[in-house]
């Protein structure tokens, strides 16, 4: 079975432990790959045998900052279709248009609530099996003050 592999960029390691158990159980269909940096998502996107299919890339990282990141991805012609998704803590409308004019498919205000968290992150690996469009859109309905899609993903 091939799997699907999921970055996730975050400097935060309370994060990372959440994203860790909200993908709990998806072992068999996701490989989930976690780095804290900019420069260490760039490292390894350039040593994958295969790209990701969805990149969730934090905003606020120390360094390389996860907007930085985003347009480097985009420029790149060997990961700049990869659908990427920003997260951040703030719902602020200057962040959530530089995430769409950046290319990004959607900007997601990181929850407090852990049952939420689990909820997005299963829904995006739902997207990423059948239709990462829909499944936005459809976790956008429900959510309106914590999703904010863009583009149409190739």
């Amino acid at each position: 079975m091939n799997r699907k592999i999921i970055l996730l960029v975050d400097d935060d390691n309370d994060d990372a432990e959440f994203f860790k158990w909200a993908l709990a159980g998806t072992e068999e269909t996701f490989a989930v790959k976690f780095v804290d940096s900019g420069d260490a998502a760039l490292k390894l996107l350039s040593e994958l045998d295969s790209l990701p299919d969805l990149i969730v890339l934090d905003a606020g990282m120390p360094k390389m900052d996860g907007w930085e990141l985003l347009k480097l991805i985009k420029l790149d012609s060997r990961f700049g279709n990869v659908p990427v998704i920003m997260m951040a803590t703030s719902s602020r409308t200057k962040g959530i248009d530089e995430a769409n004019s950046l290319g990004a498919a959607a900007y997601i205000v990181k929850p407090s609530d852990f049952g939420e968290l689990k909820l997005i992150m299963q829904q995006l690996c739902i997207g990423v099996q059948t239709n990462l469009n829909a499944a936005l859109e459809h976790m956008r309905s429900d959510l309106p003050n914590t999703i904010y899609t863009f583009s149409q993903i190739q």
